[in-house]
């Protein structure tokens, strides 16, 4: 059974709007399992545009993409304590039978050991200090506050988990190459702007800008977005802060946003698939969720099911109206990260954008990066994207626009 607020295409659009929202509010967690978050099989498996299903492709690192590599090292993943012993008594080996004109100076060892070195960019449900380990069932502690601690529910929920990354080889998915990646970056603006005063990741949203019209144009389907928003979860919580307890502070941008939008029935569609698979498979993430330039009608829905949160969720939500004061609250929840285009004074500049036209295009150096779509953060993601692709000799497919 789906949760009382998806069962309603008039809810659709509020589903959408409040994706990251949900996710805070752990819907899951209430109602039985969702049954709408599945991507289709043929998404993954097909070979079109790059999303194949790859299984335990190492990944060579480059020394061409210094900032990848520092990325890289810093994962979860890579060589084991035994394949690195090996590694080093066979080196040892080669130095004593080997003339000295073989022996590299230390630079040159350290460039090869670089270009060579195979990292593992696997990662699985589980993690060190996720609790699991200690755990008699092997459950996250996560899941287990997800379902409030009751323990058959926290089981079976997580085991749902595991057969969807199973079927949609999720532990892989950085592995594999990612051809949509610009694409997908269009059809709905998404980024991360960087960690607020907390240190907390800030992922940033404008869901009244699905733009099915781009992504029919360049062959886009929903599921594609999808698995994108999978691909970024994984690239989040494993690469740029992998501590199993970080959560994040989102902001949802309900600028453009419309009642007319609820006719749309892609939209409603996507919504509803989007926010169950979110909020089934990565529940717990939240710090804060601001909704900002909220229409006096969020208001109006968040009153009618307010009464179902609990005290401490409720504390999670901020909504706020364009001005001075939503102004002053962005400054002080997001510091240093906070993107102009947020700002109550950037609307102009920003929202005269015609569906099919494209909402940003990323920058060639990092020294270019600012707070926003071109951050520092979603730089080193494209620039990892980019360094995957070229492994499997694939190329980035460009945006197909008016």
């Amino acid at each position: 059974m789906m949760p009382p607020l998806a069962q309603s295409s008039s809810a659709g659009f509020f589903l959408v709007v409040t994706a990251l929202l949900i996710d805070c509010l752990n819907l899951a967690s209430a109602n039985k399992a969702h049954d709408v978050y599945r991507i289709s099989p043929s998404a993954v498996h097909s070979s079109r545009r790059g999303w194949h299903n790859r299984r335990n492709l190492p990944f060579v690192s480059s020394s061409a993409v210094s900032s990848l590599e520092e990325i890289v090292m810093n994962t979860r993943g890579g060589s084991t304590v035994e394949e690195d012993t090996a590694v080093s008594e066979v080196d040892n080996e080669k130095l004593d039978e080997g003339s000295s004109d073989d022996i590299l100076t230390p630079d040159e060892s350290a460039e090869e050991t670089e270009e060579s070195l195979p990292r593992n960019l696997t990662f699985t449900a589980i993690s060190p200090n996720d609790g699991s380990a200690e755990d008699p069932d092997g459950i996250p502690t996560r899941w287990l506050d997800m379902k409030k601690g009751d323990r058959e529910g926290a089981k079976e929920a997580f085991e749902t988990h595991l057969a969807w990354r199973e079927e949609f080889g999720v532990d892989t998915i950085l592995e594999r190459p990612h051809p949509n990646f610009d694409i997908c970056k269009q059809m709905i603006p998404h980024y991360f702007a960087g960690r607020d005063p907390h240190n907390n990741i800030i992922f940033v949203q404008r869901p009244a800008h699905v733009d099915f019209e781009l992504m029919r144009m360049n062959n886009g389907t929903i599921d594609d977005l999808l698995l994108h928003y999978v691909y970024v979860i994984q690239y989040c919580w494993n690469i740029m802060e992998d501590a199993p307890d970080a959560i994040m502070t989102n902001v949802v941008d309900m600028r453009g946003s419309s009642f007319r939008q609820m006719s749309n029935s892609e939209y409603i569609d996507f919504g509803k698939r989007f926010v169950s698979m979110m909020s089934a498979n990565y529940p717990g993430r939240s710090y804060k969720t601001l909704i900002i330039n909220a229409p006096t009608w969020i208001n109006v829905l968040y009153k009618i099911f307010k009464p179902m949160l609990r005290e401490s969720t409720r504390q999670k939500i901020i909504i706020l109206k364009a001005g001075e004061e939503q102004d002053t609250a962005l400054k002080f929840y997001l510091g240093d990260s906070l993107p102009d285009d947020l700002l109550s004074a950037g609307d102009s500049k920003k929202e005269k954008r015609d569906m099919g036209k494209r909402y940003y295009t990323p920058v060639e150096e990092q020294e270019q990066c600012t707070p926003g779509p071109n951050s520092e953060v979603e730089f080193g993601m494209r620039e990892f994207c980019e360094q995957q692709i070229l492994l499997h000799n694939e190329t980035m497919l460009e945006v197909n626009e008016l």
